[in-house]
């Protein structure tokens, strides 16, 4: 055995020393396979210390490798090129450099449409997108979208619903059409239906045992009446088949539909996207009704600390450009989060809430500011925790920060520098990511029509002065307090008392 072993490696050696290619890469002192290196014996090549063969460094080409050319940057930022088919659907996109694609289907619906019949039935299709349709059952989609090496996902908001794909170019023909299909032609098998309301429901559990985010939910339910006071997460209202069908059906519409893509031509996205979803119905949109009100929602749980809300109205909502960014800025500046961070100033830490909050007051565990946009209205404000006996100081040190940015005067330069270019910063690396302008397109689209681009809303968030942001606190102040509390509420003070600190 051993023997024909070295006859097969001889013959290898002597087809490898009649190799042209090969000869020529030994006399240029390039590498070669080891198995061409003729050495005495397996030892002495093992321990073989000779020098060993020149190359070129790094810095300099190989002999013979021809380099690629180099490449050069558009002078201009790619554009979004917008086209609205016969039915309304609006087909938008942005030839982003790259080999790769992303592509969304985003629908202006979500629980604002919904009624205490089928509450929670936007949340039950974002679970059961991707799954059996008429055309194809469970299993071969997922083995399609694994074929191509897909990456799916969906999600579903208050205001608008989101389809989503990544995969490489050459493959926007496929994922168009399994997004198509999942919207279109869900046939919603009772069994992955309620496969999904029993993982749905653990969903619900978990968020009622975090206060931190029940707590910003409870306050919607608080500050609105209509479409937005609506619970977005199932809570366990019997949903069917028929009622997720019938929701589909009357809000996903063309003029309600955006396909929006990053990375691709538009004319190729349009010839793909135009037979398929041509067929959604041209219907308008049903009116939704919600009011700003304000008020107050409490809830024991238990566990020694307290979670607090309060919020005030966003007038206008993501629709009033100006107010909307204003408020970013102020966000920025207020900023927050917990009482440990392993971060820096890029994360927060010089923020009004880090400086004067979490680092004066101990016991606090977190103080941070939320933005809440919708289309026509919002919320923003502050949440913070701490333990249950301190809530009434708590409450104190959170009306303070918000009188103290309504002050005249009280935003200094370096404030106001270090929030705007920390919002312009956030905008713009979110943006090297295809997938968020993709969402960025959708998103836009459903609620202006068109899409700005990050220059203008650069050129906004730079035009923010010191008096702008003291007069948006002021007016937000002036709206109804909106206030929520979770956990051991006994020490947390009355609605209207803490109206009286507010004014």
């Amino acid at each position: 055995m051993l023997r024909k072993s070295l006859g097969n490696g001889a013959r290898i050696l002597n087809r490898a020393a009649a190799n042209p290619l090969l000869q020529q890469q030994t006399a240029r002192g390039l590498a070669v396979p080891a198995i061409t290196r003729k050495t005495k014996n397996m030892l002495a090549g093992m321990f073989d210390f000779s020098a060993p063969a020149k190359i070129p460094p790094m810095t300099e080409p190989m002999d013979g490798v021809a380099l690629p050319t180099e490449y050069t940057a558009p002078k201009a930022a790619p554009a979004t090129e917008i086209t609205t088919l016969a039915n309304g659907v609006r087909v938008a996109s942005e030839n982003t450099p790259g080999s790769s694609v992303t592509v969304g289907v985003y629908i202006d619906a979500g629980s604002v449409n919904e009624d205490p019949t089928n509450q929670g039935v936007s949340h039950l299709l974002e679970r059961m997108a991707f799954k059996t349709t008429l055309n194809r059952s469970h299993l071969r989609f997922t083995r399609e979208v694994e074929a191509i090496g897909a990456n799916l996902m969906a999600t579903a908001t208050r205001e608008q619903m989101s389809y989503t794909a990544d995969c490489l170019k050459g493959h926007l023909p496929a994922v168009v059409e399994l997004l198509a299909d999942t919207i279109i032609n869900p046939k919603l098998h009772e069994h992955e239906m309620q496969a999904e309301l029993g993982k749905m429901n653990g969903q619900l559990q978990a968020i009622l045992n975090n206060p931190g985010n029940l707590v910003l939910e409870v306050l919607h339910s608080a500050a609105f009446k209509g479409g937005l006071a609506n619970q977005f997460v199932w809570s366990g209202t019997p949903l069917t088949p028929s009622a997720a069908l019938d929701f589909a059906q009357k809000n996903i519409t063309g003029p309600r539909v955006v396909v929006a893509a990053s990375g691709c031509d538009h004319k190729d996205l349009l010839a793909i996207a135009e037979p398929l979803f041509s067929t959604l119905p041209k219907a308008a949109a049903p009116a939704v009704s919600t009011t700003y009100v304000g008020g107050d929602l409490r809830e024991w749980s238990a566990g020694s600390d307290v979670h607090i809300a309060l919020g005030f109205e966003m007038k206008g909502g993501w629709k009033n450009l100006k107010n909307a960014t204003t408020i970013s800025v102020l966000s920025t500046l207020m900023g927050g989060g917990g009482s440990f961070s392993a971060g820096g100033p890029g994360k927060g830490m010089y923020s009004r809430l880090y400086t004067r909050v979490l680092n004066r007051c101990n016991y606090m565990k977190s103080c941070s500011t939320f933005q809440s946009g919708y289309n026509d209205t919002g919320l923003f404000g502050l949440t913070a925790s701490a333990d249950g006996s301190k809530g009434e100081d708590m409450v104190k040190v959170m009306v303070a920060e918000l009188q103290a940015v309504a002050a005249k005067g009280a935003i200094s330069d370096i404030e106001l520098s270090r929030a705007k270019n920390a919002t312009i910063s956030s905008v713009l690396m979110n943006l090297e990511s295809k997938a968020i302008v993709t969402e960025d397109i959708g998103r836009q689209i459903l609620t202006y029509g068109v899409r700005k681009s990050p220059s203008e809303f650069i050129a906004d968030v730079k035009k923010v002065t010191a008096a702008d942001l003291q007069a948006c606190a002021t007016e937000l102040l002036k709206s109804p307090l909106s206030m929520s509390a979770i956990g051991n509420i006994a020490s947390v003070p009355a609605y209207d008392n803490v109206v009286k600190m507010l004014k």
